[in-house]
């Protein structure tokens, strides 16, 4: 998989931040928060005209992150199919987060705040990019996540070998594809040179991706395994009572009869505070409700979500999604 990209090494973080923009959008990157692993990284992209595009990092001893800042500065808009294919990362987006090994998928939204960590060693990783216009036609609601695949799955095992297959056939369907060091940016492959072998390919990886999705909506496979376990059981403390405007870190503490810096230090190994955590469910809450359930006022959505200030809600609804709640309605 690695040698049909054509990985380039980058030296530092700031060359590293600059490859990943022209790759996969705008980014924050900055040395892990924990973790005895150096700084690596690695880089490649394959392209074709028009439609497909999947990007490679081998990463180790860094987190990148993606705020509503970033997302407003950008035009990026599409999910984002990551696999892993070695070692392990942490993959964070609104209230699901997920420890990837190995053959595992996790399905994102680059038009929402997320954050991945590559702390626990070197770790590499496919990312295969669907335009939104694309995504919401053939998966509709499917694609509201996070998802987590799992890579034990028939599905996984299948998806990996067409994205080998699809890449494959991509990176030799002209003399070269990958992006060079200096611009990190891949000259558009002429439909042309693309044969039927890559449509029917990406046919059918969508139509594995469609089953794998429904699966794992089915089998409730929500991308939270941590390895932490006080972290998990706050997680689903905030799940289940984030609606409480009275909710706060607080409770989480009594309930699991530890201490505020307890709480703190296990949020903090994951770049996270249970007050951010708090504020980021109920704001994805609002915003699903606000989408689907247009009966409902914005005001009405807002204060069943946990909000008892909508003047709070209102900027950091915005602050969060970049829009007004009702904008997109």
């Amino acid at each position: 998989m690695q040698a049909a990209f054509s990985p380039q090494p980058h030296r530092t973080v700031d060359s590293f931040q600059t490859g990943v923009r022209q790759v996969c959008g705008d980014y924050a990157v900055r040395p892990a928060s924990f973790g005895d692993f150096p700084f690596a990284a690695w880089t490649g992209l394959l392209r074709t005209d028009p439609g497909i595009e999947m990007a490679y990092v081998r990463l180790s001893g860094v987190q990148v992150e993606r705020t509503p800042t970033h997302i407003r500065s950008d035009s990026v808009d599409h999910f984002v199919l990551t696999m892993q294919f070695s070692g392990e990362a942490e993959m964070m987006q609104g209230a699901g987060t997920a420890v990837l090994r190995p053959d595992d998928i996790f399905v994102s939204d680059a038009t929402r705040p997320s954050r991945f960590s590559f702390a626990r060693g070197e770790a590499e990783q496919v990312s295969f990019h669907i335009p939104r216009t694309v995504g919401l036609g053939r998966f509709g609601k499917l694609l509201e996540g996070p998802s987590l695949i799992r890579g034990d799955s028939g599905f996984a095992i299948a998806l990996k070998v067409l994205l080998q297959r699809l890449s494959w056939q991509i990176a030799h369907a002209a003399d070269t594809t990958a992006a060079t060091a200096d611009d990190f940016r891949a000259d558009p492959i002429p439909e042309n040179r693309l044969s039927e072998t890559s449509e029917r390919l990406e046919e059918a990886f969508f139509s594995v991706l469609a089953s794998a999705l429904l699966d794992a909506k089915a089998s409730g496979h929500v991308p939270r395994d941590t390895h932490d376990r006080l972290y998990e059981q706050a997680l689903c403390i905030i799940q289940r009572q984030a609606h409480d405007p009275s909710f706060g870190a607080g409770q989480i503490c009594s309930e699991l009869a530890i201490s505020p810096r307890q709480l703190q230090r296990s949020f903090a190994r994951h770049g996270d505070s249970a007050r951010e955590q708090i504020l980021s469910t109920r704001l994805e809450r609002a915003r699903r409700r606000i989408l689907s359930e247009t009966r409902l006022t914005v005001s009405e959505i807002a204060y069943a979500s946990g909000f008892n200030d909508l003047s709070f809600f209102y900027r950091a609804y915005r602050r969060q999604f970049g829009a007004a709640p009702g904008e997109r309605r």
